[in-house]
């Protein structure tokens, strides 16, 4: 008995440890940050302006791409990239959007993944993102 108990224990911790982030997204799901919502506000608030307008904002819009407030949505949504033929955001479809691709750093992309000079974005970040493209990406 003490036996199977052991065994059942190590499996558990071994599972444990084995869970984390894939490029696809988490094995295990993750919580996302504190006050990070499927909004294009909140995306913008706890994403968007502290890892990417660096690179993407007032002074360097890296790919063509401003993603400061009030003209992400626009250069986003149904906007294409011009790296490859899929549109930045394709609303309702996280898997055609080049955006999650960058964000998860997938074979396909050019460059290199997304923030380059930042922790990458965490996979509860990358599942916000992903809710609010498959809800439609709205100007919310």
């Amino acid at each position: 008995m003490r036996l199977l108990v052991t065994v059942a224990l190590l499996s558990l911790v071994a599972a444990a440890a084995c869970g984390g982030d894939s490029p696809t997204g988490p094995t295990v799901p993750i919580a996302p940050p504190a006050g990070l919502q499927p909004t294009l506000t909140s995306i913008q608030r706890e994403i968007f302006n502290p890892s990417c307008v660096e690179h993407h904002g007032d002074h360097a819009t890296e790919g063509d791409l401003d993603l400061r407030d009030g003209r992400s949505y626009t250069q986003l949504v149904n906007h294409p990239a011009f790296q490859v033929t899929l549109d930045r955001v394709e609303p309702n479809d996280p898997e055609a959007s080049y955006l999650i691709l960058k964000v998860e750093g997938r074979s396909g992309i050019v460059g290199d993944r997304m923030p380059p000079s930042a922790p990458f974005l965490s996979s509860a970040q990358i599942g916000v993102i992903r809710q609010w493209i498959s809800a439609g990406a709205q100007n919310n």
